[in-house]
């Protein structure tokens, strides 16, 4: 059996990209059985012990070096979007310590979405949950095609905000031949269905990320990658004005460095609203 899981970082932020990463492990037990030391809830892990405790862990996993060029290059289910923004250059995270991979890991997948295709697509779909579900599906489609053809998948998602229905939103995705509804509830959905020939179990649930190693390990996959963006943006504005506090992108924060940066934006000919998340 082969286990994907899910997770996002950056959803709720003002500045920055949305990271969405689904990883994939293989185990002839049940979910249940799986295990993986020092995998976590990402926020945890990276308020305890930064991007260097995120990277111990993820070093053997992404299989190459912790920089955003070679990862973007490696294990992203997208173009390299840094080409259209130019406060994105490189960062790297240096592993002094690495473990090995979790036992029965088998694949990790990225999605980074920056500011302008996020701004789109709210704009086109008028619903960031859906946005979120949709880029969700593409990494999803990225993860399965390392599985191989025949192999049954059982699927587990971080749950999306207060979505309890999903059957929709999979039929317009994936047109599968069979769908089944399992159980949609406040905290729990799940899901069988027939699609692209692949039999598959798809469940939304909350805290997944703190209770599933493959989901635990996404969400610390997601957030690494979005702490390499973060990096690279706050680089790029620092180093042109001196006088200016870096931003991890959230809300209140966010707004103030916006204000700090309005005039250099104003000078490199940055328009507002490609530098700013919609929603």
């Amino acid at each position: 059996m082969y286990y994907v899981g899910t997770d996002e970082a950056g959803y709720g932020p003002l500045l920055g990209p949305l990271v969405i990463a689904a990883t994939v492990f293989r185990s002839d037990g049940p979910r249940a059985s799986l295990a993986a030391d020092g995998v976590g809830d990402s926020k945890r892990v990276y308020a305890r012990r930064g991007r260097a405790g995120l990277a111990e862990v993820l070093r053997p996993c992404f299989d190459c070096e912790l920089d955003l060029g070679r990862l973007l290059a490696s294990h992203s289910v997208r173009n390299d979007p840094r080409a259209s923004y130019p406060w994105y250059g490189d960062a790297r995270e240096t592993c002094t310590e690495a473990r090995v991979a979790p036992d029965g890991f088998h694949a990790v997948r990225i999605n980074p979405m920056c500011e302008q295709e996020f701004n789109a697509a709210c704009a086109q779909d008028g619903s960031k949950g859906t946005v979120l579900f949709r880029e969700t599906m593409r990494v999803l489609r990225g993860a399965l095609t390392t599985v191989p053809e025949g192999e049954e998948v059982d699927v587990l998602c971080d749950k999306h905000g207060g979505r309890r229905r999903y059957g929709e939103l999979l039929m317009a995705e994936w047109g599968p031949s069979r769908l089944v509804v399992e159980r949609e509830s406040a905290t729990h959905s799940s899901y069988r269905m027939t699609a692209d020939g692949r039999s598959m179990r798809v469940r939304f649930l909350a805290k997944a990320d703190a209770l599933d190693p493959p989901v635990s390990l996404a969400s610390m996959a997601a957030k690494f990658v979005r702490e390499l963006f973060m990096v690279s943006l706050n680089e790029f504005f620092v180093s042109r004005q001196a006088d200016l506090r870096p931003t991890a992108g959230y809300a209140v924060d966010g707004r103030r460095f916006l204000d700090d940066v309005r005039p250099l934006l104003a000078r490199l000919d940055v328009p507002v609203d490609s530098f700013v998340r919609a929603r």
